[in-house]
């Protein structure tokens, strides 16, 4: 019997298009509740994924500060997934986060519009 394995690409399940911080340009700050330094990795409608110094806890409420070119806007949520990224010479150990929003937010309005405006964002505020 003449069995042929073939690569398959998996299907994509993400509901929300991603988008990579560096394509992200209006952002120029982000903060993790309570007031953590962070690195934007990806961002959708329905979430983030981010970088810090400081292990994110899973299920723990948070919420994050975002600065960007005209103006801040924040959004609360959760900590779905956390794990260790790198361990680093001279940072340490850097870890990732994956947070889920409450509500979803609405990127289009910003990326169309006004870099820095996110639309809907501004309205999705918590306190930090």
């Amino acid at each position: 019997m003449d069995t042929a394995l073939t690569m398959q690409c998996p299907t994509e399940r993400r509901r929300t298009t991603r988008r990579s911080g560096e394509a992200l340009s209006w952002v120029r700050e982000l903060r993790v509740r309570p007031g953590l330094e962070a690195t934007l990795v990806n961002l959708s409608e329905e979430g983030a994924v981010i970088e810090t110094s400081t292990y994110l806890r899973p299920g723990a409420r948070t919420a994050i500060h975002v600065v960007g070119v005209s103006g801040d806007w924040r959004v609360s949520g959760h900590v779905a997934r956390s794990w260790v990224a790198a361990i680093l010479d001279e940072r340490g150990v850097l870890y990732r986060g994956a947070l889920v929003f409450d509500s979803r937010v609405d990127l289009v309005s910003s990326d169309r519009d006004s870099p820095g405006r996110p639309g809907a964002m501004s309205e999705n505020t918590g306190s930090m």
